[in-house]
């Protein structure tokens, strides 16, 4: 990772947290292709915001990320035109020389090479340029990320699986867009949000408006004999950053849910009050992705009772003990249970607290 001077710092301490920041900039300065994103946008986020636009980019600049402006469409020429004031733009149609020569020669003097894509379609450009050009695309639009009727933000918005709410009336098809983007090219990511909450959108987990996923394979076991024991350790201490002490507790494991491609994976053991979910785990390169929700849901659709403890420094607890029916605090423990009859509260918290940890 390159070196950070105080300045650069200080600012994406503002934006996030400093280890996500930093895992976002290794992964992001490792990759491959010509730049580091292709960044949509719409009219109406152009006109009201090409100066902090422009702040932002210039500031990718300075962290030797180079990302690639896309205009596409009738508003095409107005898009030109507003971001012509800001001397950071270059321009090139796409069918006219290299790209990657262009985006190689807009680094190489420190510019932000935008792409005209003429009469084609967005569609059409985006799967002449994905994935050689670049593997992520971010949707910039005015109204930031897609909402649900009650207008409410909705962070993850699923392809090819239904989605828990309906979407609002939008103006452009942007998930029918992104389902044809994933069926060519399945490792792409895609994310739609406003200018002002760009960067915050791609260097912190949680981000700052809607990304689009397939959906998840959740496998589901009963007992981790079908599971493949080693890819499942290394996905519980990479994703804890602890070594086990040993791995003899899969034995008592009596349902997994694990992401086919082991990127994630709760497992749960059998008690008198319900199930003891002893572990949930997301890989890191899996956080920020909803893959967190998709596991717990799976496993709320097959139990009604069951229950888990959490650090209490652990920064997830907020949103543990809104899922919960009650928590309690004990020592270095918060116990939260779902579905455990009263008069087994206190003996789901003794549990809680006698039981040796697993990690070293």
């Amino acid at each position: 990772m390159i070196a950070l001077n105080k300045t650069i710092r200080l600012f994406l301490d503002s934006i996030g947290r400093r280890d996500e920041y930093e895992f976002y900039l290794d992964k992001f300065q490792s990759e491959r292709s010509a730049c580091f994103a292709l960044l949509c946008p719409d009219l109406g986020s152009i006109e009201a915001g090409a100066e902090v636009l422009a702040f932002d980019l210039h500031f990718l600049l300075r962290l030797e990320l180079v990302p690639a402006i896309l205009l596409c469409g009738p508003d095409a020429a107005k898009m030109k035109e507003a971001l012509s004031v800001e001397p950071i733009f270059v321009f090139q149609p796409m069918d006219q020389g290299s790209v990657p020569r262009f985006i190689q020669q807009s680094r190489m003097a420190e510019k932000i090479p935008v792409l005209l894509g003429g009469t084609h379609s967005l569609a059409e450009s985006l799967a002449a340029l994905l994935p050689e050009i670049a593997n992520r695309v971010h949707f910039i639009r005015a109204a930031g990320g897609l909402k649900n009727e009650a207008g409410e933000l909705l962070p993850y918005i699923y392809t090819h699986k239904a989605n828990p709410q309906p979407l609002a009336p939008l103006e452009f098809d942007y998930p029918g867009l992104v389902r044809h983007l994933f069926e060519d090219f399945p490792s792409v990511h895609v994310s739609i949000t406003s200018p002002i909450n760009l960067l915050q959108e791609i260097f912190t987990v949680k981000g700052a408006g809607t990304l689009f996923r397939k959906g998840s394979e959740i496998l589901s076991f009963h007992g981790t004999g079908q599971a493949d024991r080693g890819r499942l350790l290394n996905l519980l201490e990479t994703s804890f950053g602890k070594k086990l002490a040993s791995e003899a507790f899969l034995d008592d494991v009596a349902f997994a849910y694990i992401e086919k491609d082991y990127r994630g994976a709760v497992l749960l053991e059998e008690h008198p009050a319900g199930l003891y979910l002893s572990k949930f785990a997301v890989g890191r390169e899996a956080r920020g992705e909803g893959l967190a929700l998709e596991l717990w849901r799976a496993v709320c659709e097959n139990h009604n009772a069951f229950f888990w403890r959490s650090s209490i420094s652990n920064r997830f607890n907020s949103w543990y003990s809104k899922q919960a029916d009650g928590y309690h605090i004990s020592g270095k423990w918060q116990i939260f249970w779902r579905g455990v009859s009263i008069d087994a509260i206190s003996g789901i918290i003794g549990f809680c607290c006698e039981r040796t940890e697993d990690f070293q």
